[in-house]
């Protein structure tokens, strides 16, 4: 996508100056305010791209919800404690404090994507252009923002919930939201998202939301809330789409893990990077962190069947000692590797457990699962192997490890199952969503039931 270069003025929600400093810093900076800018197609376009960039930031998907959603789990092992004044290793050993800077860089990430999609939905109604054009990019600003609250409540629970642009004495007054109005929300925009976005887009726009990642990202955000016949009906016009390979994956066939996350079919939608000097990239270490034995992949092999080509996968085998999954290409230390949030293989499995949590024995359910086994080279799953609804979760919980390993997705799976107590025991429960970053309290007027309960 063409980068813009956009004014901001103030980056909004309880975010300080110095956190806006990427784009303070552009030159030249009286050629536009928010007034100026965002007054015509142009404009709206140029913000759009800038949601889309916050994706990116090391605060997200280049760096943070790795640590957050894998280290926190059981794929991943921290092997240099020391690194970082120890703030990664805190987040492994479930010592955190409010005080975490990874925490604190997550938070503002997260309501700095909000906050530019804010500006978007604020501005597009006022603009006069192609009608169709104007839905596309409310669309795919509310896809951004319902994602950012999907790992906002996933990884805190309650948090404030803003839906314009707020000045900062407006934000010094947010209260935190329940976490079931933050997924209503989250319900809301994706359910308006999926009927303004295109199932696809031109090779040129590749990488934008589309219908089928809002339709798929709400299936998902249903299996969250257990709401499995629900979800189940939201996923099966997107499984029927994957099974009939038109616009997304032919199974079974092209479905595992792709050599090319840019082209693939299996992908539904990615954070897209691009190396080459231009600040588009990721760096190589943030994506894989395994130089030098700083982090260990904890799949344990035995997990996986001989025959499965998962196992590469996950298995440090690449150069530099990194994980065949994410074996990128890189130079001067960039690398253009995207970073996938939903793929075909995750919906089939979601679909295959929504189906089962709502009765055992359904053909589609296991048809889903074995559809991705079979890609992996696995052998078939049948009733008379999975002999019942308990059995066939585990399957699912097992298949869904192996399968979407080091995307961010393990540690909320965990919490979301109800396995925390079973895989870390001793585990106090309270540590199932993290302290709430001190520097945001301390912007706050009045402080009263901000923290999460056990943290100080």
């Amino acid at each position: 996508m063409k980068k813009y270069i956009i004014p901001i003025l103030t980056c909004g929600l309880m975010i300080t100056a110095t956190s806006c400093k990427k784009f303070l810093d552009l030159k030249p900076l009286d050629s536009y305010t928010e007034n100026t800018f965002y007054v015509d197609e142009k404009g709206l376009q140029g913000g759009l791209i800038s949601c889309y960039d916050a994706l990116q930031s090391d605060s997200l998907y280049g760096n943070n919800l790795l640590t957050l959603a894998e280290l926190r789990g059981d794929n991943l092992i921290d092997n240099d404690p020391g690194s970082g004044a120890g703030v990664r290793n805190q987040i492994e050993v479930f010592s955190e404090t409010s005080a975490n800077s990874i925490l604190a860089g997550t938070w503002m990430g997260h309501y700095r994507a909000i906050y530019r999609s804010n500006i978007i939905l604020d501005r597009a109604p006022a603009i006069s252009m192609n009608e169709n054009t104007k839905n596309q990019i409310i669309g795919q600003a509310k896809f951004i923002r319902a994602l950012s609250y999907f790992n906002l409540t996933r990884i805190w629970g309650d948090v404030p919930l803003v839906l314009k642009v707020q000045k900062t004495e407006e934000a010094r007054q947010n209260s935190r939201a329940t976490s079931a109005q933050i997924y209503q929300q989250v319900i809301d925009d994706l359910t308006d998202a999926a009927s303004k976005l295109p199932l696809s887009w031109a090779d040129a726009q590749r990488g934008r939301a589309t219908s089928y990642a809002a339709t798929g990202l709400l299936g998902k955000v249903y299996l969250y809330q257990k709401k499995f016949s629900l979800a189940a009906s939201t996923l099966q016009p997107l499984v029927s789409a994957i099974y009939n390979g038109t616009v997304l994956a032919t199974v079974p066939q092209n479905l595992t893990f792709p050599t090319n996350l840019k082209t693939s079919k299996d992908v539904i939608f990615a954070v897209q990077y691009l190396s080459g000097g231009i600040r588009e990239f990721v760096h190589q270490d943030n994506r894989y962190r395994n130089n030098n034995n700083t982090n260990i992949i904890n799949i344990p092999q035995t997990l996986f069947e001989s025959s499965d080509n998962r196992k590469a996968l996950v298995a440090i085998t690449g150069t530099g000692g990194r994980p065949g999954k994410f074996n990128a290409p890189q130079v001067n230390n960039e690398t253009s590797a995207d970073f996938p949030v939903l793929r075909c293989a995750d919906v089939l499995l979601m679909y295959a457990e929504a189906l089962n949590e709502a009765a055992y024995g359904n053909t589609e359910a296991f048809k889903a699962l074995n559809a991705v086994r079979s890609n992996a080279s696995a052998s078939e799953q049948t009733p008379a192997i999975l002999t019942s609804q308990s059995e066939f979760r585990t399957a699912v919980y097992l298949e869904r490890r192996l399968e979407l390993a080091l995307e961010a997705d393990r540690w909320f799976d965990i919490v979301r199952t109800n396995q925390m107590g079973v895989i870390f025991p001793g585990i106090p429960a309270f540590r199932s969503v993290y302290p709430v970053p001190q520097v945001e309290i301390d912007n706050i007027n009045n402080k009263n039931g901000w923290q999460n309960s056990g943290y100080n």
